[in-house]
């Protein structure tokens, strides 16, 4: 399944005008926080002491101020669309040590090897060039480190709608595997997002 077909810029400005009630959202309670509970807990146990963290696509910093809390003394970075990391600095709690920026997957503003854990839950199909960011999160991820990985991956229904509606940026398993692979990345231990299941599982991927 080809992967790399151009995303529109028009995500961006989406999640701009969702910016601001992003945190109230529906999909935080039932989406978004069984999937950052399940990837934390697998973060903690594929690397129990990390220094430094990266969200990418890390909306209002929901995830990075958990991390917080669960990893004290971590250096954590988040980038976002302009709107999402305003709003994140402004619910971030004081002395806390994370930073935010305005940043795409395609083109991470950090130095190769900067980062023990990489976290992207739920934003790799808005990356406008997967391919490019998969290189990317490859390039900043430190020697030992994981990229914890949390998407549709097509699996019974979600497949099956995937396929019919050509959504090209949706993998399934195989196709994930084979894609990763080129940046030299494989999958090394995979749970299921509670009741999501295995359509939205939760990927530690490392260097192969």
């Amino acid at each position: 399944m080809s992967m790399h077909r151009p995303h529109s810029h028009g995500d961006v400005g989406r999640f701009d005008e969702w910016a601001s009630s992003y945190e109230r959202h529906w999909m935080q309670r039932l989406v978004f926080d069984p999937i950052q509970t399940t990837l934390l807990d697998l973060a903690s146990e594929q690397v129990a002491q990390p220094r430094s963290i990266l969200d990418v696509g890390c909306g209002t910093g929901r995830l990075l101020r958990t991390a917080a809390k669960r990893f004290p003394g971590t250096l954590l970075n988040g980038v976002a669309a302009p709107q999402m990391v305003e709003q994140a600095k402004r619910l971030m709690p004081s002395a806390a040590p994370i930073q935010f920026q305005q940043a795409t997957a395609e083109a991470l503003p950090f130095a190769d090897g900067e980062f023990d854990l990489v976290f992207s839950t739920m934003t790799f199909h808005h990356w406008a060039d997967q391919r490019r960011g998969v290189g990317e999160v490859a390039r900043v991820l430190a020697p030992g480190g994981r990229w914890l990985l949390s998407d549709f991956v097509g699996h019974g229904v979600v497949r099956t709608v995937t396929q019919l509606l050509r959504l090209h940026r949706f993998f399934d398993r195989k196709g994930l595997d084979a894609f990763i692979a080129e940046a030299q990345l494989a999958v090394v231990a995979e749970r299921p997002s509670r009741w999501l299941g295995k359509s939205v599982p939760v990927l530690a991927i490392a260097a192969r």
